[in-house]
């Protein structure tokens, strides 16, 4: 069983040496990049991992889709994504991948230490996180505690029905993912993982935070649109 492991940088070069070390050898590593103008890609040419440039503009969500796409042309049975910029552990990925064996899931969310958040992504961030992750839990009729996260596990299958119904390009991904794996009724999990501070500048601005609020209220828009168009067809059969 493979596991490829995607990396979406955007002027990552810092936190790219200090995760070198860490990621377990039996990983595939693939790094999609968004145009970095430091040393990213000699980073990743170091460690014979395989580095392209993103497609479909700029934006954490082109690269994961990039990424989605580029896993599709290997054999790996698994994907793992986490963010690139050290604040993820990438060790946790092969936890993450037990847990979804286990239960047999096709998709697994890691649900970042609460504590180890509010130092790091402030309470502002963390706030955010729970208002929406509480909302979906609710319309989901799951509990998912972390929908914001940057930990993401899937089986093949999952990533080829997911990826056609992906359009976001920015930092909506997380929410774009997680809709649309539940919309198509894949087995989704989550499982308690690490988090830490990051290494480099965040591109996570305020601006962005506020974003995160307007996109999720979208997202569960679309979520209970699609619940009563289920309810419609339901009535008229």
């Amino acid at each position: 069983m493979k596991l490829l492991l995607l990396l979406p940088t955007l002027n990552e070069e810092g936190a790219l040496k200090a995760l070198a070390n860490e990621i377990p050898n039996e990983f595939e590593v693939l790094v999609v990049d968004g145009c970095s103008t430091d040393g990213t890609k000699d980073v990743v040419l170091k460690h014979n991992w395989q580095f392209i440039t993103q497609r479909y503009g700029r934006g954490k969500g082109c690269g994961i889709r990039t990424g989605m796409e580029e896993f599709l042309k290997t054999d790996c049975d698994y994907l793992g994504i986490i963010d690139a910029d050290y604040t993820c552990d990438p060790k946790e990925v092969a936890r993450i991948l037990q847990a979804l064996k286990d239960d047999d899931f096709e998709v697994m969310l890691g649900s970042r230490d609460k504590a180890n958040q509010l130092q790091y992504l402030g309470e502002f961030s963390v706030f955010v996180n729970w208002l929406i992750s509480s909302m979906v839990s609710h319309v989901y009729k799951q509990k998912l505690s972390d929908v914001q996260t940057s930990y993401w596990l899937f089986t093949r299958d999952a990533v080829d029905r997911i990826l056609p119904c992906l359009a976001a390009s920015g930092f909506e991904i997380e929410y774009d993912l997680l809709y649309n794996a539940w919309r198509l009724g894949l087995k989704i999990g989550e499982t308690p993982v690490s988090i830490r501070r990051r290494i480099g500048k965040s591109k996570f601005s305020t601006y962005h935070r506020f974003k995160q609020i307007v996109y999720g209220l979208k997202y569960l828009f679309l979520s209970l649109g699609h619940l009563h168009g289920k309810r419609y067809f339901l009535q008229k059969a």
